[in-house]
């Protein structure tokens, strides 16, 4: 079947301005829009150049005008879509000067010697460009999807690496003087379905990260940034195995603190003791906000020793917490109910409440301290 070149150049256009308007719509809903109108921008720069190159293959335009335009929108716009990869994945953005460096050089060495005069040198510097940009770009998003580990952030970079192989391809052919019109129309077939799904890609991973943040905020404790009940009643195993511990902590006199110095004190109290408990606990560890002046911490693997001991180590840190309100110093300590598993059986919800017994004997006991139970039942 005889693919014809123009018809796939139209469409080939037609999927470059509908993938801007898609990338763009996106951006202006996205949460985290960094990278979108780049990407909207190149792919518009890309269209551009295409149709002045359209233009001049028909002599509609001056020679020497659609020639050197055209490679220059064209280098423009991969490199831009590098750079919108780039800030896209959640790295530093590119600076303007590093942007315009190698279209500005096609430019320079254009205007000197004249090659884009020539159709094959024109297309040549024109997919050097492409593959080098897009293989840049697949490793930008690549590169991220462990910190990010999200499903089309893989094949965003699948579809970049495909694209750019593409281009490569064909210069290939260039630089081997094999190159035909029908090649020229099956690989810009080939883009077209690339760049379509690039844009696919690209609004996916920006749905998928607006659910990440949804779930991220229904589950964070707004104030301290730490985990609310919802989140540590989802995190908890359901029979906490032997050799694991947890605590519930509850702020001391916390009602007197909001009554005297105020509830933005209190409120900075709160963060402040998130901080503290967070900075004392290890990263395999669960501490959460259960509510008002109440905290859980859940210790996956530590024997009773080692858990009165980070227990104890959480009271110190809560007590050398330093904070005033108009030059008067705010009293801060907390008491602690640890639950130790040390036998076989009973849910979270069993251990808890023995927790939560052991922190009752230490609110009777005077405050600021642990008080450590074995026990699951009343």
């Amino acid at each position: 079947m005889q693919l014809d070149l123009p018809t796939i150049l139209l469409l080939y256009k037609t999927a470059l301005v509908a993938g801007a308007l898609s990338i763009f719509h996106v951006s202006r809903h996205s949460c985290r829009p960094q990278g979108l109108k780049p990407l909207a921008a190149a792919y518009l720069l890309l269209a551009v150049g295409a149709e002045l190159a359209g233009q001049g293959e028909y002599s509609m335009l001056p020679l020497w005008f659609w020639t050197h335009t055209s490679l220059l929108l064209g280098a423009l716009g991969y490199t831009l879509f590098w750079a919108g990869a780039r800030a896209l994945s959640g790295r530093r953005r590119v600076l303007p000067a590093v942007l315009i460096l190698v279209p500005g050089g096609w430019l320079v060495l254009g205007l000197v010697t004249q090659f884009p005069l020539d159709n094959l040198l024109r297309a040549g510097a024109f997919h050097l460009t492409a593959a080098v940009s897009l293989t840049a770009a697949a490793w930008e998003v690549w590169h991220d999807r462990r910190t990010e580990s999200l499903p089309s952030r893989p094949l965003l970079a699948g579809l970049l690496l495909a694209s750019a192989g593409t281009f490569a391809l064909q210069l290939l052919y260039i630089a081997t003087h094999t190159a035909s019109p029908q090649g020229f129309a099956l690989a810009f077939s080939v883009q077209m379905f690339c760049h379509f799904g690039v844009a696919l890609m690209v609004s996916s991973l920006s749905n998928e990260r607006a659910e990440v943040r949804l779930e991220k905020v229904a589950q964070t404790d707004t104030l301290t940034g730490v985990g609310n009940r919802r989140w540590a009643m989802s995190m908890l195993p359901a029979r906490l195995p032997v050799g694991s511990a947890i605590a519930q902590l509850d702020l001391d006199h916390f009602k007197h603190i909001n009554d005297r110095f105020g509830h933005a004190a209190g409120d900075r109290v709160l963060v402040a003791t998130a901080d503290a408990l967070r900075h004392q606990l290890r990263d395999s560890d669960l501490l959460a906000r259960m509510g008002g002046e109440e905290f859980l911490v859940y210790l996956p693997d530590a024997a009773a020793s080692a858990a009165s001991a980070i227990a104890q180590r959480l009271c110190g840190a809560v007590q050398q917490i330093r904070l005033s309100e108009l030059g008067e110093d705010i009293p801060i300590t907390v008491s602690i109910g640890l639950a130790c598993v040390t036998s076989a059986g009973g849910t979270w919800a069993d251990w808890l409440a023995a927790a939560d017994r052991a922190l009752y004997d230490a609110k009777r006991a005077g405050r600021n301290r642990v008080v450590t139970t074995h026990e699951r039942t009343a």
